[in-house]
């Protein structure tokens, strides 16, 4: 289900596993709205019970069947099979049979090289922008005189 937040007016989606979660959660507790969170500005927006329920018509009934297919799995997990091997096994033994290819070495590569930024030439300064030049010297007033 896709979703503008209302703040910075970003699309965002909404996935049936959310949805699913959030109307069982609605139901629960009797609410009416659910805030969905924005994944830019991480503000809560605002989505109508209703909205969600027409996106996902059927959500009474998933959540029935997933939690037949959770018990059944927490069952078959609390008894494995005798003669079973599992897949990591299965792969070490795969691995551990096959013979070793002989692999020609790899060429060495040279390391990046690093450039430093040279300062640009006293050509290239315009006139009218450079500071004032050093060799003309500025007069000092007298300490003791005012300006009328």
């Amino acid at each position: 289900m896709q979703i503008r937040c209302t703040y910075c007016q970003t699309m965002f989606a909404i996935s049936r596993e959310d949805m699913l979660a959030a109307l069982e959660h609605m139901e629960e507790n009797k609410q009416i709205y659910y805030d969905a969170h924005c994944p830019k500005c991480r503000r809560a927006n605002r989505v109508e019970r209703t909205r969600m329920e027409r996106f996902f018509p059927d959500w009474k009934k998933a959540i029935k069947t997933m939690e037949k297919e959770s018990a059944l799995v927490e069952s078959t997990a609390g008894k494995p099979a005798a003669n079973s091997v599992s897949v990591k096994a299965e792969a070490v033994l795969r691995t551990a049979t096959k013979p070793a290819k002989a692999t020609a070495p790899k060429p060495k590569t040279k390391p990046a090289k690093t450039y430093t930024k040279k300062p640009a030439p006293k050509s290239s300064i315009r006139k009218g922008t450079a500071a004032p030049q050093t060799s003309q010297k500025v007069k000092a007033k007298p300490a003791g005189t005012k300006k009328k």
